[in-house]
């Protein structure tokens, strides 16, 4: 009889714990919304966001499109950003964008602003 009583406590467990652990598990992933979401250049193309971050880009009178490189678009909480580097000098500038393309910062790679919005 412990036997029985010893395979049903067993069982029970197994069935009772997967169950908690994935709404523990679900809860921590919709709270955990502070990463950044690289975006792919399928989807980078098909919301036109390339076109827009040109246009940002092209704003800025300090970068010269010409020797410039950008990196790929990450969604963040509170629109977009990426990076430009200049090919010929190495320097890098971080754009950050909100979530209608409105300028909010860029910014060298020494942290200090290029141009205000």
């Amino acid at each position: 009889m412990k036997q029985y009583i010893l395979y049903l406590l067993l069982f029970s467990f197994g069935i009772l714990y997967p169950s908690n652990f994935s709404t523990d598990q679900f809860l921590a992933n919709s709270t955990q919304n502070t990463t950044d979401r690289k975006l792919s250049d399928e989807e980078v193309q098909k919301r036109g966001l390339d076109i827009l971050a040109t246009e940002v880009i092209e704003k800025i009178d300090e970068i010269d499109l010409r020797k410039m490189a950008r990196s790929a678009i990450f969604e963040t909480s509170y629109g977009f950003r990426w990076k430009m580097i200049n090919l010929h000098t190495g320097n890098i500038i971080i754009v950050k964008v909100n979530k209608d393309f409105k300028l909010i910062s860029a910014r060298n790679s020494k942290k200090s602003k290029i141009m205000n919005p």
